[in-house]
């Protein structure tokens, strides 16, 4: 511990020689940003006569304006668009997460954000023999009749980093789910 709390003294004494500015809101100003979410989200449930997995590979997408940051993930039942046209009907779930928040940078290659939000998750049966068709895609898909619905208020932190002025990379750790972002500044894009 003694390590840690030295490492921490020692950081910031460097960083405030550096004369960096924490802080600095004004950053914001220039800050319109779209990107895209991968990671899990879901809830790991268990109880004494089933363990239930309700967390699962998710994708999504964030945008920000003006220091608003909003995002969202979604993860799909895992048998839904199967290309076998079975009898069985597959235990499956659904999960996802919208957060909304407020970007604090801290440097100004570094924000924090403080995110609240809602996250929701399902269970219940992919129908193998029963069968649609996405015109879209051209692909067929199967029912997903839900069976229960979990709801939660959802909170967590996110952190970007800006290695290219209009390039961010982040991460959130919420409640619900945990996922890396990546996104483009459209204001400082065209610069």
């Amino acid at each position: 511990m003694k390590k840690v709390a030295l490492f921490a003294v020692l950081f910031s004494m460097v960083t405030l020689s550096a004369k960096a500015q924490w802080f600095d809101f004004s950053q914001n100003t220039y800050d319109a940003t779209v990107g895209v979410n991968l990671g899990m989200v879901g809830y790991h449930l268990g109880n004494s006569q089933a363990e239930k997995n309700l967390a699962g590979f998710g994708f999504g997408v964030s945008a920000s304006l003006v220091g608003f940051y909003a995002d969202f993930i979604y993860q799909n039942p895992e048998h839904r668009w199967d290309r076998k046209v079975t009898q069985v009907e597959y235990d499956d779930h659904t999960a996802l997460a919208i957060n909304v928040g407020y970007k604090i940078p801290v440097l100004p290659w570094l924000n924090i954000i403080p995110l609240i939000g809602y996250s929701n998750e399902t269970t219940g049966k992919t129908l193998g023999n029963s069968i649609g068709v996405d015109t879209e895609s051209h692909s067929i898909y199967h029912d997903y009749n839900v069976e229960h619905r979990y709801n939660h208020f959802n909170y967590g932190v996110g952190l970007s980093v800006k290695p290219i002025k209009w390039l961010e990379i982040g991460g959130v750790c919420s409640a619900s789910a945990i996922y890396g972002n990546v996104s483009v500044n459209l204001m400082k894009f065209k610069d």
